[in-house]
C-alpha cells in the first residue's frame, strides 16, 4: 500500500508552486512560464527548495496531511496503475464502502470534483456506510496527464476506479458499492465489468460514451480519439445495477435507458420529470429526497430488484425517440455530461 501512497504535502505544493509561477510568468518575471511548468512536474529540485517557503505562505490555509492514515476527512493522494497521482478522501467508518465518481465540470458544476458529492456523502455516512470520493485526474486537486485540458484526461480516469478499489480492499472493506455521476458512472460501467470487488453499482446521468467527439481535444490513437465506453461492457456487469436519469436533461433519458435494455438483470432505472443532471438530482428540495431513497434501499438490498424494473415519474418521456441520430451508433457529446 505505501507504494500507492504519497505525502499529498508534495502533489498539493507543487500544484500551488505551478499555479504561483505561472501569475508570476504572466507578470513578465520569467521569459518562458512553461518552462517553469514543465520543470515543476517532475520531481523536487533545488529550485523549488528556494522557493518552497513562500509558497507555503500562500497554502497555508489549505491543510496538508500524511496519505497513511489520515484523520478523517483529510486529502491523501492514491497512485493509479499508470502512475498518475490524484487526491482522495475518506468519510466515516464502517466496512461497507461506497466509492463516489464525479463528473465533467459544466458551467453549473459548483465545485467541479468531489465536493460535489458533499451532501450526499454525509447522508452515506450517517446510515453507516464508509465513503472513499476523489478528485479524477486534472480535476479538483489532481494534477493533468496527459495536457492542461481535463476532455483529454478524460478516457483514463477508469483507472482511478481501480486504484479506489484496491485500496477499499486493503482497508479492509467487506463489500464494496459503487455509484458515478455522468462521466463516473459511464467510466464506472467499464470497470464493474472485470472487477469483481462491486456488490452493486449505480450510474446517474450517465452518457453511454464519453467523451463523444473529438472536435474539442487533439488527443488521437491509431484507432482515433480514445474514449470511455460504458455501453459496449454494461451488459458483461453481472451485479445488480442502478440508473437514474433526467427526463428533460438533454440526452440522459435516452442514453441511461440504453443502458437498462442492454444490462443484464437485475437491474432498476428510475426516471425523474426534471433536467437536473448528476448529483443536481440528489441535491434537488423537491426530488432529491425520493432518489436518495431510491439509492439507499438499492444499496441496502441490490438484490431486491426482480428481473428489469423501471420507475418512470415522466409519463410523457418516450425511451424509444432519440434525442438526435447516432453517428456509427455513438452519441454526440451533450453540454451537461
Amino acid at each position: 500500500m505505501r507504494d500507492r501512497l504519497f505525502r499529498i504535502g508534495e502533489v498539493m505544493m507543487r500544484e500551488r508552486l505551478s499555479r504561483l509561477t505561472s501569475n508570476i510568468g504572466k507578470m513578465g518575471s520569467f521569459n518562458d512560464p512553461q518552462r517553469v511548468q514543465d520543470l515543476l512536474s517532475h520531481h523536487w529540485t533545488p529550485f523549488l527548495g528556494g522557493i518552497a517557503a513562500v509558497a507555503l505562505a500562500l497554502a497555508i490555509a489549505v491543510p496538508l496531511s500524511l496519505a497513511t492514515k489520515s484523520d478523517q476527512n483529510d486529502p491523501f493522494v492514491l497512485q493509479s496503475a499508470d502512475g498518475a497521482r490524484f487526491v482522495a478522501e475518506v468519510n466515516g467508518d464502517g466496512d461497507e464502502w461506497v466509492l463516489l465518481g464525479h463528473m465533467f465540470p459544466t458551467k453549473r458544476t459548483k465545485p467541479t470534483h468531489r465536493g460535489i458529492w458533499d451532501k450526499f456523502a454525509e447522508r452515506l455516512v450517517a446510515e453507516g456506510y464508509r465513503v472513499l470520493r476523489w478528485d479524477f485526474r486534472c480535476h479538483g486537486d489532481t494534477p493533468c496527464v496527459y495536457s492542461r485540458k481535463p476532455i483529454e484526461d478524460v478516457p483514463d480516469i477508469y483507472l482511478e476506479w481501480e486504484a479506489a478499489i484496491d485500496y477499499a480492499v486493503e482497508e479492509g472493506a467487506q463489500q464494496i458499492y459503487g455509484i458515478g455521476v455522468s462521466m463516473g458512472g459511464t467510466s464506472l460501467m467499464q470497470v464493474a465489468a472485470y472487477r469483481e470487488e462491486f456488490v452493486a453499482v449505480s450510474a446517474i446521468s450517465s452518457p453511454n460514451i464519453f467523451p463523444n467527439s473529438s472536435k474539442n481535444t487533439s488527443r488521437v490513437t491509431e484507432d482515433g480519439f480514445d474514449k470511455l465506453d460504458g455501453l459496449s461492457t454494461v451488459g458483461e456487469i453481472q451485479i445488480p445495477k442502478l440508473y437514474i436519469a433526467g427526463a428533460r436533461n438533454q440526452c440522459s433519458y435516452w442514453q441511461s435507458n440504453r443502458y437498462f435494455r442492454a444490462a443484464g438483470e437485475p437491474v432498476r432505472f428510475v426516471i425523474y420529470e426534471t433536467d437536473l443532471h448528476g448529483t443536481e438530482i440528489l441535491d434537488d428540495k423537491d426530488i432529491g429526497p425520493d432518489a436518495v431513497q431510491e439509492v439507499l434501499d438499492f444499496l441496502a438490498d441490490p438484490h431486491g430488484i426482480l428481473g428489469k424494473e423501471k420507475r418512470n415519474l415522466a409519463p410523457d418521456a418516450d425511451p424509444h425517440t432519440e434525442c438526435f441520430p447516432p453517428k456509427d451508433d455513438e452519441d454526440e457529446e451533450g453540454e451537461g455530461d
